[in-house]
């Protein structure tokens, strides 16, 4: 079997999973096995790392994401001798940009040393004011994880951390834009990104599903972005900073084939990897997913095995042949594809039930309620009038 590399020859996230374990206990967590304090020896990480530098995959710099768990649950040591393994290549300082993802409650000054040090980026996951990110996100004695969460954030401030900030937006959240924007702004929050609370993975229902989500989600983001707006634009927006980007510079991320490039559906685009060395490509969602339709998301191991050994494992074969008829739909029937290059396929599945599918509320959500309300308010700025949401004033600052 000849290796399928990725279109662009290249590997732009490598998630790594240290250990499937987190202190706390969200309630719309796609993770199972969140309580295995299992993690990963340094031995399965060398291997890894060889085989990640023996592909040809790495030619290029990547982002390498310390994910799928608490990361911050291993402790420092660990890391200590996790990041001199990984920096025995020669390539590794300039080729890889280290970042955790983490819920932030067990952030102290040695771990922003750490951080400082390795030049680490940081997106920590904070929901909004105590009422609503204590909702969903509970330690698990059923207490609320905000007080350590709001520490851990001011622990970074303190320390000159810059970081990003992600929120999930459920039944308790998308009511409450303005509550949510004074939070962000009475703690000096200038980055986010908004997940909306999906059905995925161990998360088998989303608590927007027993309300009108998609119409609150649209309002949610329409006077979020006009309350932004209003002050000037303080704080960035992923998915407004996305949607103005796909507006004003059509083609900044285009494949070679001239089609949007979407690290997701690449298969080689990203890869992720357990504690034990099991890998899926795809999207990071997928790791270690039991599935009755495409049997296991793992494709391989890294310890005895190579990356390219997924091209003769059937169940990745059937999922990049479903992810790729499924794309041909969104081509066909959804003028945003040429902006997402057919979205994430894990929200595909596991809304639609097959890779081999279009549309789904995360990209609603996500691409097209942000393109459209950047779009009405550069089309009103330039007195453009036919079709222009009426939230929008011609008055006060445009995007950046």
């Amino acid at each position: 079997m000849l290796p399928l590399k990725s279109e662009r020859l290249a590997m732009g996230l490598l998630v790594i999973q240290p250990s499937p374990f987190c202190n706390i206990n969200c309630d719309y967590c796609y993770l199972p096995n969140r309580t295995d304090t299992r993690r990963m020896d340094h031995a399965v990480l060398e291997k890894v790392m060889d085989k990640v530098w023996e592909s040809g995959l790495a030619d290029s710099r990547f982002t390498l994401l310390w994910h799928a768990g608490e990361p911050l649950a291993v402790p420092r040591s660990w890391y200590e001798i996790a990041f001199e393994i990984i920096n025995r290549h020669p390539k590794a300082k300039d080729s890889i940009v280290h970042s955790v993802q983490t819920n932030g409650t067990l952030l102290n000054d040695d771990w922003c040393e750490f951080i400082l040090r390795h030049k680490v980026e940081v997106g920590i996951s904070l929901d909004g004011p105590q009422a609503i990110h204590d909702h969903h996100r509970k330690t698990r004695k059923g207490e609320g994880s905000f007080d350590k969460a709001i520490k851990g954030l001011k622990t970074l401030q303190r320390n000159n951390v810059n970081f990003g900030v992600v929120s999930v937006i459920s039944d308790i959240s998308v009511d409450h834009p303005d509550e949510i924007y004074d939070f962000y702004r009475e703690h000096d929050i200038t980055g986010i990104g908004f997940n909306i609370e999906e059905v995925e993975g161990a998360n088998v229902h989303s608590s927007l599903e027993k309300l009108d989500g998609t119409d609150r989600i649209r309002t949610f983001l329409e006077r979020f972005y006009l309350r932004n707006k209003a002050d000037g634009f303080p704080i960035r927006v992923r998915e407004f900073d996305n949607a103005e980007r796909n507006i004003v510079e059509p083609g900044w991320c285009h494949s070679p084939k001239g089609d949007y490039y979407n690290l997701e559906t690449d298969p080689f685009g990203m890869i992720n990897v357990d504690c034990f060395g099991n890998f899926s490509s795809f999207s990071p969602e997928l790791l270690g997913q039991p599935t009755e339709k495409y049997g296991s998301f793992n494709f391989g191991n890294l310890v005895s095995g190579s990356i390219f050994d997924a091209t003769s494992n059937e169940s990745f074969r059937s999922v990049l042949s479903d992810i790729e008829a499924g794309n041909k739909k969104c081509a066909a029937t959804c003028e945003y594809y040429k902006y997402c290059g057919g979205a994430s396929p894990s929200n595909k599945y596991y809304e639609n039930g097959t890779f081999d599918s279009a549309q789904t509320k995360q990209c609603l959500s996500t691409v097209q309620m942000p393109i459209q309300i950047v779009l009405a308010d550069l089309e009103n700025r330039l007195g453009i009038t036919d079709g222009v949401s009426p939230i929008f004033e011609k008055s006060g600052p445009g995007p950046r």
